[in-house]
């Protein structure tokens, strides 16, 4: 990669942790990046965001941001309900749009971004599908170096103990699976390279509306099947493993990998249940949020990078649809049906 590559300028669209923790460090650590703006509902949360950031212009609006004319792309950090509202008005005012997850709740409220601008980049943003690792696991995987995945399974959870959070609340998007959920479903696309043909799911609902616990089979077909759970009240748990005809594959720290030690692919080749025969991939430590916008970055100027329209966030949207109708149903509903 050229290191001629001129940085792209970003936006970013909301005062949200995920943007003041991780995001904005990530484009500023990135010599791909130049975040030059922020905006929210609040001036002056703006401005203490952009002083903590060197970012330059502070805007009281999302407006603002999008009327920026040095401002090519847009982070969308807002609550689940306004992401597609915001990445819609962010591509018709000419950005590219990195939308935090899910872009969207349901496949439906996706078709509102139909007829975009094809010139644009539009992405959903799982950060860990950009991790060095996860990109040598799919070319493990498609190459068939121990046979096809025939099983995944997932945990994925956290104790949520702040009352104010809007994940706790139904009308702004919240609950595990629309938090969680939709990275193991994505996960298990990603790893079956694959979408599945139909869903069978239980849900477990807090007296405020919202999946605290969630679990979920998802039918490949041809005997593969991915299974996961995700919760918001219980320890904080993150694993990955994938059964094929010729190995079991774990990663370790999943999802959240470790910024200081190295992060692993764990291939057992083992015969039999007596045996251990382990081999393990290492990876260098990083920052996986500066892998995303360093990507999408390169994307946008026609690098080589790993990148997802928005197809395969409306294929994500499906399963989620297919999730909640099963739950209600109690039976398995096929994915695409509703």
């Amino acid at each position: 990669m050229s290191d001629n590559i001129a940085p792209v300028r970003w936006g970013i669209l909301g005062a949200a942790r995920i943007a003041d923790g991780a995001v904005i460090p990530g484009m500023v650590n990135s010599r791909y990046c130049d975040p030059v703006a922020i905006g929210a509902r609040s001036w002056d949360r703006a401005r203490a965001m952009a002083d903590r950031h060197g970012i330059a212009r502070a805007y009281g609006s999302y407006e603002e941001v999008l009327a920026d004319p040095e401002v090519e792309a847009v982070y969308v950090a807002l609550p689940n309900h306004l992401h597609v509202e915001w990445t819609r008005k962010a591509a018709d005012a000419g950005k590219h749009v990195l939308c935090e997850k899910p872009a969207g709740m349901t496949a439906g409220e996706l078709t509102q971004l139909k007829g975009l601008d094809p010139k644009l980049k539009i992405s959903e943003a799982f950060m860990v599908r950009q991790q060095p690792r996860w990109i040598k696991l799919r070319e493990i995987l498609r190459n068939g170096d121990y046979g096809r995945p025939m099983s995944f399974s997932s945990l994925l959870s956290f104790m949520m103990t702040n009352e104010q959070d809007f994940r706790q609340k139904p009308e702004f998007g919240g609950g595990a699976y629309y938090d969680l959920g939709c990275y193991t479903a994505m996960t298990a696309r990603y790893v079956f390279d694959a979408e599945p043909k139909r869903v069978f799911a239980a849900v477990e609902r807090n007296s405020g509306g919202i999946d605290m616990f969630t679990s979920v089979i998802l039918d490949f077909g041809d005997g593969r099947h991915a299974t996961f759970m995700v919760s918001l009240a219980e320890a904080s748990s993150q694993s990955i493993q994938i059964v094929c005809e010729r190995a079991f594959i774990q990663l370790p720290q999943a999802y959240v990998p470790s910024r200081v030690n190295p992060n692993a692919i764990a291939i057992d080749t083992s015969a039999d249940h007596a045996s251990s025969i382990v081999h393990m991939l290492e990876f260098p430590p990083l920052d996986q949020y500066e892998e995303e916008v360093t990507n999408f970055s390169k994307a946008i100027r026609g690098a080589d990078a790993p990148y997802f329209d928005m197809n395969d966030a409306r294929a994500n949207a499906a399963v989620a649809d297919a999730v909640f109708a099963s739950a209600r149903s109690g039976s398995w509903i096929d994915v695409g049906e509703n």
